[in-house]
C-alpha cells in the first residue's frame, strides 16, 4: 500500500520532456511509481487541474539574514523551493568580526533593500566564524 497517492496531476518533472498527466505513489517517503495507479493510498490527494513537480533549487539567494526571523523561507517556499543556497555570491553574514558587522549590514542593506534597522532588530548577531554562524542558525 502506498503512504499517498497524488491522483491526476499534471506532471512537470525537470527533464525537458513534455508534461503528462499521471498519478504519483509514494512510499516510506520517497517516489515508487509514477503512472496510472490502481491502488488504493494511506492518504490520497486530488491534484486534478494542479501541476505536480519535484522542488526547486534556488541556487543564487541573499537569505542569510531573512533565515533569522523566517526560518522556513516562506516566499521562497510558496513559490516550490525546497532547498535554497545561501552565501555564494561573494558576501554573507559570516565570518565577520563585531566591528566589521556595518559592512556586511550595508551589503545586504545595498543587494536585498533590507533596512540595517531591521537586520539589527530581527538577528540575534552571536558568532564571528562560519561554524558560529552554522552553529547559530541550527539552534
Amino acid at each position: 500500500m502506498y503512504e499517498l497517492v497524488i491522483r491526476g496531476g499534471e506532471v512537470v518533472d525537470g527533464s525537458g520532456l513534455p508534461s503528462y498527466r499521471a498519478d504519483i505513489g509514494i512510499r516510506s517517503g520517497r517516489i515508487s511509481r509514477i503512472g496510472r495507479i490502481k491502488e488504493r493510498g494511506r492518504q490520497e490527494l486530488d491534484a486534478r487541474g494542479l501541476v505536480v513537480a519535484p522542488g526547486f533549487i534556488d541556487g543564487h539567494t541573499h537569505m542569510d539574514a531573512q533565515v533569522a526571523w523566517d526560518p522556513l523561507g516562506t516566499c521562497s517556499c510558496w513559490h516550490g523551493v525546497t532547498t535554497a543556497i545561501m552565501g555564494n555570491c561573494g558576501f554573507t553574514l559570516a565570518p565577520c568580526r563585531p566591528d566589521e558587522k556595518h559592512l556586511v549590514l550595508r551589503n545586504l542593506e545595498r543587494a536585498e533593500d533590507i533596512p540595517a534597522e531591521a537586520m539589527e532588530a530581527g538577528i540575534d548577531w552571536t558568532w564571528e566564524t562560519y561554524a558560529q554562524y552554522l552553529d547559530a542558525l541550527e539552534g
